[in-house]
């Protein structure tokens, strides 16, 4: 028994560390606010002039979250204040308290932030996920 738990042990170690480190990418941000934590991952660092993919997930244990559309839900804000929403959704699924959702946007204007906005998700009305864009992108 005592050879048995030392290997699920490591594997769980190896699991754990694996998830932290993604957790803490540079091109996820994450929202816990209300009863749905939103978490926004961008697929690649974003460059000016490219489409810019990005994933949404969407996780609860007390709301359904099958009514969500997410090209009604998410929008890139540009500088202007003016929202875009995706030009097309790549994968969605999930149901009930787990989903997500690759998303699709046009190609990145030459600025220094790009801005992904969830909206009305959990009863929270907005949310602003941020990245800065590397000099000369």
């Amino acid at each position: 028994m005592r050879v048995l738990v030392r290997p699920a042990v490591a594997v769980w170690v190896l699991i754990v560390s694996v998830a932290a480190v993604l957790a803490e990418s540079p091109l996820t941000k994450q929202d816990r606010q209300g009863p749905v934590t939103v978490a926004v991952t961008l697929t690649a660092p974003p460059m000016t002039g490219t489409v810019l993919k990005v994933k949404v997930v969407l996780d609860t244990h007390s709301v359904a979250l099958d009514d969500i559309a997410f090209e009604a839900a998410v929008a890139l804000r540009k500088p202007d204040g003016t929202d875009v929403a995706p030009a097309a959704v790549e994968t969605a699924e999930g149901s009930g308290h787990h989903r997500e959702a690759v998303l699709v946007f046009p190609p990145v204007e030459a600025v220094a932030r790009i801005h992904i906005v969830v909206k009305n998700v959990g009863g929270v009305k907005e949310r602003i996920f941020a990245w800065e864009l590397p000099a000369g992108r």
